[in-house]
């Protein structure tokens, strides 16, 4: 060993060299902004999607579609804050070495309810579980479409009605005699299932003028549950 050199018990790191740290941070956070920036495009194809203005379905009428519109508005303007909300995190991403740890949380939680909100994926958690019969055949797509915009008020985060994910882009119609869901007949008893606060759910729907109460104004039952645990499996058709 020459005069001056001191053994370090390591390679030594040359100037301008990316010690492991740095290299593995700068590695994490182009990963990081590999997956927001396709959160984020995700998110715009199904805001585009899901923003169009319903086609033209067969027997429905402009108030069928009017309401399918309507149905539709409140969880596009969701949508869209997600979508703007990861841009947000690209840029902050792409123009610092940040906490890493905390933006793929960010990440993880934006693409939760992102496909929660499209019905891409499986939901779990407390919401309630709520019947409806229907012994005289009254109930029609409009008092259904209500319930929904009800639970959906109340932040709702996955809906199911008898076997089908309800999103932004489903549509309900009436259709020789059955209520229709995104092309599917359903019949009754309508079985809903929806994840959320479970009291506020429970309250947007029972109480008067609230489709609880309608259910039994047109001769049906209904019944509200609240669940520690609501499971939805079903996955929106594509």
């Amino acid at each position: 060993m020459s005069a001056g050199q001191e053994e370090t018990g390591g390679p030594a790191v040359q100037d301008g060299e990316p010690t492991p740290r740095r290299g593995r941070r700068r590695w994490v956070n182009q990963l990081l902004t590999g997956l927001l920036t396709l959160l984020l495009g995700f998110g715009a194809a199904v805001q585009i999607r899901e923003s169009r203005e319903p086609a033209a379905l067969p027997g429905a009428t402009q108030e069928d579609l009017l309401r399918i519109f309507d149905s539709q508005k409140a969880d596009a303007d969701r949508l869209s804050q997600q979508v703007s909300e990861a841009r947000q995190q690209v840029q902050a991403l792409s123009q610092r070495n940040g906490d890493s740890g905390d933006a793929l949380s960010n990440a993880v939680q934006r693409s939760r309810a992102i496909g929660l909100l499209t019905g891409s994926v499986p939901a779990s958690g407390p919401g309630v579980r709520v019947t409806f019969t229907d012994p005289d055949g009254d109930i029609g797509s409009e008092l259904l479409l209500d319930t929904v915009q009800e639970l959906r008020g109340a932040g709702a985060e996955a809906i199911q009605l008898n076997g089908v994910r309800v999103i932004a882009s489903s549509a309900f119609t009436d259709r020789d005699g059955a209520v229709v869901v995104d092309d599917v007949p359903l019949s009754a008893p309508y079985k809903l299932l929806a994840i959320g606060d479970a009291d506020a759910l429970r309250a947007s729907l029972t109480g008067r003028g609230l489709p609880a109460s309608d259910v039994v104004r047109v001769g049906g039952t209904a019944d509200v549950a609240v669940a520690d645990r609501v499971d939805i499996t079903v996955i929106a058709a594509r």
